[in-house]
């Protein structure tokens, strides 16, 4: 019997809905079992590689890496097979004994996925580095002149028949095939079978009481002790001395180290290595240069600066890595694509020079260090920010330009949430779709409790036996909440980071496996971080929205506007808080800021959008640097040393670049040194390490001049200044993208509102829009199939609703009625209509009852009498009969105080609207309910009234969020709208109950008015009160 166990096929839970426990639980147990090494062959993927490197040395127990292999299409193979052989489809576990296995293996499982390509035929022409383990004789023949020793015999107990186990035996034997021993792990204990269970019926979609009541896998297939291993494997103990030879042959260190830097694809075979970047090198040199000369003639600093970077690019081999992007920017701009670059890359001059970014690093004093530095041990990022409908464009350009071989996208790895564990647990325990939807909603707050087992509250489970008596029988619920924190927290799925992607000269499986995303594309099997720890380098071709809305206002307007830097109808707009819209100013904190701030020229953005973030806005230093620009309180003078870098933000660290040259200024530490700290303090310093950074920070300091408590005190603001937050090239970027939309939304609104309904998904719900635009007087038009989109347009002076609005409707249907109206002209009634386009009755209902179809002229009734004599043979003829009469209701459903039959012709029309569209068109959606509050409410006009006074009014909840006080409590702030604008109202803790779940409203609010440095806002003295009990 060997000295230590091996286990040589152990599944963690990155094979998908198959692995019950995490690799650290699984590398836990084996370390508390004694195991030399654990060899992880998750099924036909990679997933894990990274963590189980990391994890695997903590706990003392050496990391194999492999795959459980499964052929995709097993009918597809190019090798003639034996009877036998196509009896049994080829699975196997491949380990990775060297590092050109790792490589190998990568090929096999992107060809696996890619191309469903033959896995034998895979198999035989990638072995190199490789041991194969299978578990079935009729693959010997085949396998074994491929890999000769590297080939294995694998016993799995239990798993086979005895006589089965006698046929793999005998033939073993015959060939000289050694036999391994392997328990084929599933999880860590045996109790892990109930979870494996619940996996089997979520991957299969199937109830638990209809699995198969016995499984391939059953509770045997646990990480097993010695003692145990010793039993299962007592009648053939050299099956273990052979897996612990096998072990011995598998080195951990097969992970490439190599960094793999892009290059335009003309430079990819240039020649030897040295030659090809020296050609890199002239060819980037040249084109900053001949840009340089047309930079304002190419001044001394400019030269200075565009010398340091180009030798900083050059020591790191990054020539190829910034043409690159440079020609991903060009054929952006050659098509008209705006973009943008986030991020510190606009700290560059080079980036600037190649078109890359519009932000002009010298103009706006942006610091290389925080960019790129000699001492820098990680890659430089540079983030493109494109029109999100042109994205995917740009990304199908970067496959057809460098070859599906060279690039991928990077994968992201999704795990199961409060939400989505309950719904796949409730759906295996028999409860569909729709009525775990219409649960999950009556749930809401109380979800994450009942999920969460250390978090389960009476009241919480209250909520759930009421809300879901009539579903299934009470004893259900605590199995359902047990399985639902079973599946929490471990992956289930891949989709595709939001923009990522990799190019790589040679072929890029050779470097990561990959498979294809649910939409068809090629991504990585490992997500952004582990891409990158294997020395790939990430390009990030992100989606704005921003970008399209200024975009579109622009192609509205016809012209781009030279903009003035100091625009006095885009200030005023800004220093009202009128923002509503405008990406990155519409937030109630930014409003709330612009009031405070009052800006003055368009530069004044670039500290706005830095002061709200959490660094900043968090410690204090929003309000202290607003008092300082406002005259309230005086700025301390500066150390000499400090003043070009804090001077412009009043003394106070507002931006990221600021920490680093602070520190670089006062240490004198070169960018290496000071950018360690930066990032050590920005990570959480734990108290020995921050004692020891300080003790090096003020020596340093005392070499330079600083007195200690200049130096305390600059200590201090870093080490406050430690949460997210914005460097300035980053910030520079999106205030011109800002001011752009905030001009034209001042000087050409029209547009504008049409260009923002089309592209910004907001942080508010698109009534809220709709209710600005109404307060603009600009008009709203209803959709209309002979004259409407899928999205808004401008109709002569106003704007009309899109199709695509319409709920209910398909939107592959109103393609194809755009089609078919473009082609044959507009339709003359609504049997034109049903004649020509294949609409059912349902979706004309819903066409018909948010006046899409007013141009037949007819009177509500007789449109739906048509469309029900139309379809008179159809058995959902009585759809129609539904409208017939009052209408729906508006929301909340069933109130009695709503007489229907009074009211007039453009009420009954809104409330239609609303049910339909989402939206009211005419009249202020706060309109329909103000009848039925209490008289002598006050509105949101009445904010301006003196600070101290008392209000009591109504509105209609826009947004709500909640935030933490510094000595826990919860407070939570409510955005209202009304008929003339909208109201901020906080609810402090110690004055009033949180709203846990706030619904539309109205909500009568009772408070103070409150004035902080000059913006208004409502403090609730009692806990705001839906209307209906007012009724």
């Amino acid at each position: 019997m060997p000295a230590r166990l091996v286990a040589l096929h152990v599944h963690s839970w990155h094979s998908l809905l198959e692995g019950v426990d995490s690799p650290r639980r699984l590398l836990e147990a084996a370390a508390q079992r004694g195991y030399l090494a654990l060899a992880f062959t998750d099924t036909n993927n990679l997933y894990g590689l990274l963590a189980i490197h990391d994890l695997a040395w903590q706990y003392g127990v050496r990391p194999i890496f492999g795959a459980c292999l499964r052929s995709l299409n097993p009918t597809r193979q190019r090798r003639a097979l034996s009877a036998d052989q196509r009896k049994s489809a080829l699975r196997c576990t491949v380990l990775i004994s060297e590092p050109i296995g790792y490589s190998n293996l990568c090929t096999i499982l992107s060809r696996l996925h890619l191309y469903q390509a033959p896995l034998l035929d895979l198999l035989c022409e990638y072995s190199d580095g490789l041991q194969v383990l299978v578990d079935s004789p009729h693959w010997f023949e085949v396998l074994q002149p491929v890999f000769g020793e590297r080939l294995w015999a694998e016993l799995i107990r239990p798993g086979r028949s005895v006589k089965q186990e006698r046929i793999l035996l005998e033939a073993a034997a015959q060939r000289r095939i050694r036999v391994v021993a392997s328990w084929a792990v599933h999880f860590a204990e045996p109790q892990g079978w109930k979870v494996f269970r619940l996996l089997q019926a979520v991957r299969q979609r199937q109830l638990l009481n209809r699995l198969p009541g016995r499984l391939a896998i059953t509770p045997a297939h646990h990480l097993l002790s010695t003692a145990e291993v010793w039993r299962r494997f007592a009648d053939i103990p050299e099956a273990l001395v052979h897996a612990e030879q096998l072990a011995e042959r598998c080195r951990s260190d097969v992970l490439p180290r190599q960094r793999i830097l892009p290059a335009p694809p003309e430079y990819w075979r240039a020649g030897d290595p040295v030659s090809r970047l020296t050609c890199l090198q002239q060819q980037l040199r040249q084109r900053c240069s001949e840009a340089l000369r047309q930079y304002k003639g190419g001044p001394a600093e400019a030269r200075a600066r565009l010398q340091e970077e180009l030798s900083i690019i050059e020591q790191r081999g990054l020539a190829g890595y910034f043409l690159v992007v440079q020609e991903i920017a060009q054929q952006a701009r050659r098509r008209g694509y705006p973009m943008a670059l986030r991020g510190s890359a606009g700290n560059s001059l080079v980036c600037y020079l190649l078109g890359i970014t519009d932000v002009d690093p010298l103009r706006y004093r942006l610091p290389l260090e925080r960019f790129l530095h000699p001492g820098r041990g990680d890659l430089p990022d540079i983030d493109l920010d494109f029109d999100w409908r042109v994205r995917d464009e740009i990304l199908r350009w970067m496959v057809q330009r460098f070859g599906e071989e060279h690039t991928a996208q990077i994968s992201s790895h999704l795990f199961f949430q409060p939400r989505s564990a309950f719904r796949e647990a409730a759906k295996a325990y028999g409860l569909s779709d729709p009525q775990i939807s219409q649960l999950l909603v009556r749930l809401d707050a109380c979800l994450e409790s009942l999920v969460d087992e250390q978090a389960n509250t009476s009241s919480a489970w209250q909520r759930l036996r009421l809300a879901g008596k009539e579903l299934l029988p009470e004893s259900a619920w605590p199995r359902i909440c047990e399985s639902a924190h079973w599946l929490l927290g471990r992956p289930y799925h891949l989709s595709l980071h939001p923009g990522g992607m990799v190019l790589t000269p040679d072929p890029l499986c050779r470097h990561v496996a990959l498979q294809r995303a649910p939409k068809g594309v090629i991504m990585t099997q490992l997500d952004k971080d582990g891409v990158e720890r294997l020395g790939l380098v990430k390009i990030d071709i992100l989606g704005n929205r921003a970008l399209a809305t200024v975009a579109e206002a622009r192609s509205l307007v016809g012209i781009r506007a030279e903009l003035c830097e100091s625009d006095p109808a885009t200030l005023q707009l800004l220093q009202r808080g009128d923002t509503l819209g405008v990406n990155q100013l519409e937030s109630p904190a930014m409003r709330h800021l612009l009031v405070q701030y009052q800006p003055r020229n368009r530069d004044d953005l670039v500290q706005v959008l830095a002061l709200i973030r959490p660094a900043a806005a968090s410690v204090g230093n929003k309000d202290l640097f607003l008092r300082r620009r406002q005259g309230l309180q005086p700025t301390p003078r500066l150390p000499a040393l400090l003043e070009p870098i804090l001077g412009e933000t009043y003394g106070l660290m507002v931006f990221e670049d600021q920490a680093l040259l602070a520190i670089q200024a006062v240490t004198g530490w070169p960018a290496a040194e000071a950018d360690r700290l930066r990032k050590a303090i920005s990570e959480g310093l734990p108290a020995d390490q921050a004692a020891d950074w300080w003790q090096r920070f003020f020596q340093a300091c005392r070499s330079r001049g600083i007195h200690r408590e200049t130096a305390a005190q600059i200590w201090s603001q870093l080490a406050r200044f430690n949460a997210y937050s914005f460097c300035k090239s980053h910030a520079v970027s999106y205030a011109l993208l800002a001011w752009e939309a905030a001009w034209y939304k001042a000087h050409h609104p029209l547009p504008f509102w049409t260009a923002a309904l089309n592209n910004n998904l907001g942080m508010y719900p698109l009534w809220l829009y709709i209710e600005a635009i109404k307060w603009s007087n600009i008009h709203l038009l209803p959709p209309c199939v002979n004259r409407s989109d899928l999205g808004f347009q401008i109709d002569g002076n106003a704007i009309r609703v899109g199709l695509g609005s319409i709920r209910g409707v398909p939107r592959a249907l109103l393609e194809a009625l755009i089609r078919e109206r473009d082609r044959h002209g507009p339709f003359t009634s609504i049997r034109d209509l049903c004649r020509r386009v294949a609409i059912g009755p349902e979706a004309l209902a819903h066409l018909m009852e948010s006046g899409a179809c007013a141009f037949t002229g007819l009177p509500r009734e007789e449109m739906f009498l048509e469309a029900a004599l139309y379809y008179r043979h159809c058995d959902e003829t009585a759809i129609f009969a539904g409208y017939l009469g009052n209408p729906p209701p508006l929301l909340p459903r069933g109130n009695p105080d709503m007489d229907r039959s009074a009211r007039p012709q453009d009420l009954v029309e809104a409330i239609r609207q609303w049910e339909t569209l989402g939206f009211v068109l005419k009249m202020p959606l706060m309109a329909l309910f103000r009848p039925y509050l209490p008289s002598g409410l006050a509105d949101s006009r009445a904010l301006q009234e003196p600070p101290g006074t008392c209000l009591t009014l109504a509105g209609l909840v826009a947004a709500s969020r909640t935030t933490t006080t510094t000595d826990g409590k919860l407070v939570q702030f409510l955005t209202l709208a009304d008929e003339w604008g909208l109201v901020e109202v906080t609810l402090l803790p110690d004055t009033c109950p949180l709203l846990p779940c706030p619904t539309l409203g109205p909500y009568i609010v009772t408070g103070q008015i409150a004035s902080h440095l000059g913006a208004r806002s409502l403090t609730a003295t009692s806990k705001p009160k839906p209307y209906r009990q007012h009724g």
